[in-house]
């Protein structure tokens, strides 16, 4: 994956997403609510989500622990549910099935493998909430 400046985080108190946050290399950072105003005012937070450097078929920014459906060019249907995870160990962010633990990198020296076409947000899986809600 290509490294950014800035680097796009989404921030949650527990399970809830409370605003998002670019940290520059020089440690500036800057907040927002909603993705369109920045500002230097801080939003507290106790966990952070990674941007993938992917988007999905609506322009919808990907991080880890969201849940996406993605479609392959070679089967348009069914679509697999998958979740964005950053593996430690390759230091890439991997998309990996729900039914299946298949493991599949985003990006290969860094182009993107999907197009946004072929992914779709449709939620969140924080390993927080399980503790939380007892799921």
């Amino acid at each position: 994956m290509k490294t950014t400046d800035p680097t796009l985080f989404r921030l949650r108190i527990d399970a809830k997403v409370v605003g998002y946050m670019k940290l520059y290399s020089s440690g500036l950072k800057e907040f927002s609510n909603d993705q369109f105003w920045w500002h230097g005012q801080v939003i507290e937070y106790d966990q952070k989500d990674q941007f993938s450097g992917q988007l999905d078929k609506n322009n919808r920014t990907l991080f880890e622990h969201d849940i996406i459906l993605m479609r392959t060019a070679s089967a348009s249907a069914p679509k697999i549910n998958c979740l964005v995870e950053f593996n430690e160990k390759r230091q890439t962010f991997m998309l990996v099935e729900l039914d299946t633990n298949t493991e599949y990198e985003l990006f290969a020296n860094d182009l993107a493998i999907f197009h946004k076409s072929e992914l779709t947000f449709v939620g969140f899986s924080f390993p927080e909430a399980s503790d939380i809600y007892d799921i």
